[in-house]
C-alpha cells in the first residue's frame, strides 16, 4: 500500500513537472514570437509611417504657398527651434497667411494687375535674404552676366572684409533692403523698442557705409513669424512711420530648411509657385552654407526668361507682397 502512495505521488510529481515544462515552452514561444514581432514588424511599421511623413513633408516644401498651416508644425515640435538664433527660420514662418487665391496664389495683400496688362504681366523678383556672404561675389557676377537686378535684404556683417558688397549692390542697379542688424530673432523681438533699436541701427550701419538708408525692409521669419514677442503691427506701425515699407515673399527654394537640396530641385521648387502668380516675390538666401542656391541661379534665371518672366529689383512700383498687412485701425484702437 505503501509503495502504491509512493507511486501515485511520483506519478503526480511527474505530471505537475509535465505541466510546468509545457508552461515554460509555452512562454518561451510566446517570447519568441513577441521578439520577432518587435525586431521585425514594429520597425517595418514605424519605417513606413516615416516615410509616410516624410513624403507629406516633401510635398508640402515643394508645393510651398498656398496653405493656412504653419510648417513649423512640421518641422518642429515646438517653439524651441524657432527661437534659435543659430537657425534660419525664414522659410519656416510666413505661411500662415499665404491664401491660394484662384489663379494667383497669391499672398495676403498683393496688388492685382489691371485687366489691360494682366495677360503680359509676368513678373518675378528675386531676392536674397542674409547676406553679405562668402558667396555674394559670385551671385552679383551671375546677375551681372544675365543683366539681371535683383534685391538683397541684408543683415550688419562686423567683418570689414564684407562691407563692400554693400555698396556693390547698389552701384549696380540692385535693390538694398534691411533684414535687421543681428538676425538675433531674441533680441530683434523682445520688445517693441528693441525692434525699433535694432531697425534703427541696421539704417545707420548702412548708411555710413553707402550712403543711403534703405526703404525697404523684410522681417527675419517674415511678417507672420510666430516668436515676435510684440503685436507685429506694432511693428509695422513703427516701420510706417519711418517710411519703410516691407515686403514678404510668395515664391522659395526651400533652402532655409536644407543645404542638402540640389540645384535642379531648388528651381523646381521656386518654379511650382512662379507659374500660379502673375507676380512672384521669390526667397532665396545668400548664405555660407548654401552653395546650392549658387548653383542654381543661372539654371533659374534661363528657366524664367525661357518661359518669358520678367525679372525686376523690387521698387516703389512692385506690388505689396505681405503676409500680415498693416491694420489701418489698428493705430486708431490704440489711440
Amino acid at each position: 500500500m505503501e509503495q502504491y502512495q509512493e507511486y501515485a505521488e511520483d506519478w503526480k510529481d511527474s505530471q505537475q513537472n509535465s505541466q510546468n515544462r509545457r508552461r515554460r515552452i509555452e512562454r518561451i514561444k510566446q517570447g519568441i514570437v513577441i521578439g520577432f514581432l518587435a525586431g521585425t514588424i514594429v520597425p517595418i511599421i514605424a519605417s513606413l509611417c516615416m516615410l509616410g511623413w516624410i513624403g507629406r513633408l516633401e510635398k508640402e516644401v515643394v508645393e510651398v504657398m498656398g496653405s493656412d498651416k504653419d510648417i513649423t508644425t512640421l518641422i518642429s515640435s515646438g517653439e524651441a527651434l524657432m527661437s534659435n538664433p543659430n537657425v534660419d527660420v525664414d522659410f519656416l514662418t510666413g505661411r500662415d497667411n499665404l491664401e491660394n487665391t484662384e489663379g494667383t496664389g497669391g499672398a495676403g495683400n498683393e496688388t492685382e494687375p489691371d485687366s489691360e496688362t494682366q495677360q503680359e504681366s509676368k513678373r518675378v523678383y528675386l531676392t536674397f535674404d542674409d547676406g553679405p556672404s562668402i558667396y555674394t561675389g559670385q551671385i552679383l557676377d551671375i546677375l551681372a552676366a544675365n543683366d539681371v537686378k535683383a534685391t538683397f535684404f541684408v543683415i550688419a556683417r562686423e567683418d570689414e572684409s564684407y562691407w563692400p558688397y554693400y555698396s556693390r549692390i547698389l552701384k549696380e542697379g540692385h535693390t538694398l533692403g534691411m533684414h535687421s542688424y543681428t538676425h538675433d530673432y531674441n533680441q530683434v523681438y523682445a520688445s517693441l523698442d528693441s525692434f525699433e533699436a535694432d531697425v534703427s541701427s541696421l539704417s545707420q550701419f548702412l548708411y555710413d557705409r553707402t550712403g543711403v538708408y534703405p526703404t525697404i525692409y523684410r522681417f527675419p521669419g517674415g511678417s507672420s513669424n510666430t516668436v515676435c514677442h510684440v503685436p507685429m503691427q506694432e511693428c509695422i506701425a513703427y516701420l510706417n512711420e519711418q517710411g519703410i515699407t516691407y515686403y514678404d515673399w510668395n515664391a522659395l527654394n526651400g533652402d532655409a530648411v536644407t543645404n542638402e537640396l540640389s540645384a535642379d530641385k531648388l528651381i523646381d521648387n521656386i518654379m511650382t509657385s512662379v507659374r500660379q502668380n502673375n507676380t512672384s516675390i521669390v526667397l532665396m538666401h545668400d548664405m555660407q552654407s548654401r552653395h546650392t542656391t549658387v548653383e542654381s541661379l543661372q539654371g533659374l534665371i534661363d528657366t524664367l526668361k525661357e518661359e518669358g518672366y520678367e525679372i525686376l529689383p523690387i521698387d516703389e512700383d512692385t506690388p505689396l507682397i505681405q503676409h500680415v498687412p498693416y491694420d489701418s485701425g489698428f493705430q486708431d484702437a490704440a489711440d
